[in-house]
Parts: C-alpha cells; sequence; structure tokens
C-alpha cells in the first residue's frame, strides 16, 4: 500500500512540474575552441610550413643543444627566464653572422582565439625581472602602461558603474587568461613598409641610436619590434610573438615580414625553439658522449662476466652424481646454519654407541654412559687422553665452530678405533 502510495506522488510531482514549466527556448552559444593536432601544441606551425614553401628548411627544437651554421635563424623565446651564459652563447653565435629572433612573450601554446583583453592586465601586475639577453644589446624594459592606469583600464572594458569590490574581482579573473592590448605599426626597412600588428604587455626602450639598416616599431623608448645589428649578424627583439603565430600569421604584412627577416633568397636552416636550454641528458650527451660510451660498454662487459646467462652456456653434465658424502655435508652445513648444534652431536655420539653395541657388547651397559672401564678402553684402542674420551661424551654442544670441529673430530676419531 505504502508502495503504490509513494508512486502516486511521484506522478503528481512530475505532473505538476511540467504544467509549471513555462515556455522554454533554446539559446545556440557557438565557442571557439581553437585549432587541434600539431597546431594546438606548436604555434609557429603556420610560420615553419611558409618558411619551408619558400625554401628554407624550417622545423621545432624542444630544446636549443647544439647551435646551427651561423648562416641560419634562430626564434627564441626569454618568458620563462634565460640563463646569462645561454644569452652569451647566442649573442657570440649571432655576432658570427647568424640572426637571432628574440621573443619577450607569446611563446606558449594556447587558444588564441579566446584572448581578449586579460592577460595583459594581469602581466601589467607582475614584478619586472631582468632579462641577459636585453641588458647585453643595451636594450631596457617597460610597461606599456604605469600600474595606476590599470583601474582606468579595467573601468573602460567592465563599465564606468562598477564598483571596487567588482574591480577586484575581474583583477583576479583576469589573471587567469592570456591576451595583450594589440597595436597596429607601421614598419619601414631596406625600403620596404609593412603593416604590422604587434603585441605585448611590455615595450622596449633602445638605450643608444638607430643605426643604418636598424628599425624600431614605433619610438625607440615605446618599441615593441627592434630590428639590431650585432657584429656581422642581426638580432630582431619582439615585445610578444603575435605576428607569427598560427591565427594572426595571415593578417597585416606578418608573412611577408617574417620572409623579409628571413631572407628571401636562398636555403637556409631556421629553428623554432621552445625552451632555451637543453636537457641534462641532453647536455651530458652533448659534452661528454666518450666517456657515456665508455661506461655503457664497461656495465656490458661486467654484466657478460657475472651473469651466467649473459655469457655462454654452461655444460650441463646429465650423467653426473653427487657423492653420498657430499649430500651428508650439505646437511651438516644446513643443520649448523640453522644452531641446531645439539642435533649434529647427538647424531655422532650415537653412531659411537652403536659401534660400542655392535663390536664390544661386554662393555655396554646399557645405561649410554661414559664408565671409566669404557673410557679406559678407548682411549687405548684411539691412542687419545681418557679425559678427552670421557669429554666427548659428557660435554655440552659447543657454539663456537672451532670447538664444535675438534669434538666430532674426537667422535669420529673413537667410531673408527673400535
Amino acid at each position: 500500500m505504502m508502495r503504490h502510495f509513494i508512486r502516486g506522488l511521484m506522478v503528481l510531482a512530475g505532473a505538476l512540474l511540467l504544467c509549471g514549466c513555462g515556455k522554454g527556448h533554446w539559446e545556440e552559444v557557438e565557442k571557439i575552441t581553437g585549432y587541434k593536432g600539431k597546431a594546438r601544441l606548436n604555434p609557429f606551425l603556420a610560420a615553419e610550413r611558409l618558411l619551408n614553401e619558400l625554401g628554407h628548411d624550417a622545423h621545432a627544437a624542444k630544446s636549443l643543444g647544439k647551435l646551427p651554421a651561423h648562416d641560419a635563424a634562430i626564434f627564441i623565446s626569454g618568458e620563462g627566464g634565460l640563463p646569462d651564459g645561454r644569452a652569451k652563447q647566442l649573442l657570440r653565435w649571432t655576432y658570427s653572422g647568424g640572426h637571432l629572433i628574440y621573443f619577450l612573450g607569446g611563446t606558449r601554446p594556447y587558444n588564441d582565439f579566446e584572448t581578449k583583453f586579460g592577460s595583459f592586465l594581469s602581466a601589467m601586475l607582475l614584478e619586472e625581472e631582468k632579462d641577459p639577453m636585453l641588458e647585453q644589446l643595451g636594450v631596457g624594459v617597460q610597461k606599456r602602461f604605469p600600474e595606476e592606469e590599470i583601474k582606468e583600464l579595467l573601468k573602460k572594458e567592465l563599465g564606468e558603474d562598477e564598483d571596487e569590490t567588482d574591480l577586484d574581482e575581474a583583477e583576479k579573473k583576469y589573471k587567469k587568461d592570456q591576451v595583450w592590448l594589440e597595436s597596429d605599426e607601421e614598419v619601414t626597412w631596406n625600403g620596404r613598409t609593412y603593416q604590422l600588428s604587434l603585441g605585448g604587455y611590455q615595450s622596449m626602450v633602445l638605450k643608444r641610436k638607430l643605426l643604418p639598416g636598424e628599425f624600431s616599431a614605433g619610438s625607440k623608448n615605446e618599441s615593441l619590434a627592434l630590428h639590431l645589428r650585432h657584429g656581422m649578424g642581426t638580432v630582431t627583439l619582439l615585445a610578444h610573438a603575435r605576428p607569427f603565430r598560427n591565427h594572426w600569421i595571415g593578417e597585416q604584412d606578418h608573412a611577408r615580414w617574417l620572409a623579409a627577416l628571413v631572407g628571401e633568397g636562398g636555403s637556409k636552416e631556421v629553428l623554432f625553439v621552445s625552451a632555451s636550454t637543453g636537457s641534462f641528458l641532453g647536455l651530458i650527451w652533448q659534452h661528454g658522449w666518450m666517456a657515456v660510451v665508455t661506461l655503457v660498454l664497461c656495465i656490458g662487459f661486467w654484466l657478460w662476466q657475472q651473469m651466467p646467462r649473459f655469457g655462454p652456456l654452461a655444460d650441463v653434465e646429465l650423467d653426473s652424481t653427487r657423492h653420498f658424502a657430499s649430500h651428508i655435508g650439505a646437511l651438516g652445513e644446513f643443520f649448523w646454519r640453522m644452531r641446531r648444534v645439539t642435533l649434529l652431536v647427538n647424531a655422532a655420539r650415537d653412531a659411537v654407541w652403536e659401534r660400542v653395541r655392535e663390536r664390544h657388547r661386554s662393555l655396554d651397559d646399557g645405561s649410554r654412559q661414559m664408565n671409566d672401564l669404557l673410557a679406559e678402553e678407548i682411549a687405548r684402542r684411539s691412542g687419545l687422553p681418557v679425559k678427552r674420551v670421557s669429554a666427548a661424551f659428557d660435554v655440552a654442544p659447543p657454539n663456537s665452530a672451532h670447538n664444535f670441529v675438534n669434538l666430532m673430530r674426537d667422535l669420529q676419531t673413537i667410531r673408527r678405533a673400535l
């Protein structure tokens, strides 16, 4: 009865719910999730394929191990922190004729279609860190907007009627995004003009005058891109890698500018490096491969020598048998390791008493106690002193190996003499 009542209540509740629902409506929301496959992991995949179509050898590298030839080009990021030693090494390579394209940010894989405003603001709140690459080139870095203007930028984005609490919450929310504030710039280089859409939350300051063949995107005191001469090579500095990422390489004159930077004529090796330093194992192999090979060979030879299965198989002698005495010795060694000394001593004494009963029944009184008459007879036959004969049957089983061996030797001598 109760079960039917509960079912009725459920049916009634469902009917009331259906009656209370008004006219529903569907809302379709389109959300772009970004690229898939290789393009999702490699933000410069389109740039690599473009350069390969132009005849260059462009490819991505997880880390920068051995530097390429001096006529090559390297795209590398400094947003993960570039060690001072690596910066000096790259600049020495550039001085000999290489072309280094150095990004201050924007090289990590993320969805470019969802970026609008946030990481610019979140990055503005971060403390600036020294960049050894820029310091050695005489270039400074500054935030594009002072910190006191961040609230004003947030108000423009959210609306003038937002209170301070909402602005603080928005500030926390924007820190999770990865976006920047774009800026259109016009660059003239080698007699050509390029329309570029640059970005970044910081700008660069060149502490010297521009030389012939160099250019700056914007004023050299607030530059988003710098192209500088360094010895026989060149260095291109970008505040953000936006122009060469998959989503924006086809906009403005980004593709034409990339081809001009690398060089439209000839075939060059172009590296897109995701990490500035190599792995620990990679560095060991690069600088100490001879020691590694020697160590591996030594370990292999040691295994072949020590482990039977790694060397030649030993011949199995199927017709060989072990002597009975070897089995007895193995049992004795086992009982000794198990600390069963009493068992071994009693077995040896029983063997002596068995010999006495068999061959000298007149001397055995059945008590298995060594009397004076029996001890003197055994001493006469074995050549042992009477005290040692008596001690062989009366002393407690010893724990030391030395005393145990002497006791067992005396018992064996007595048994053989009877």
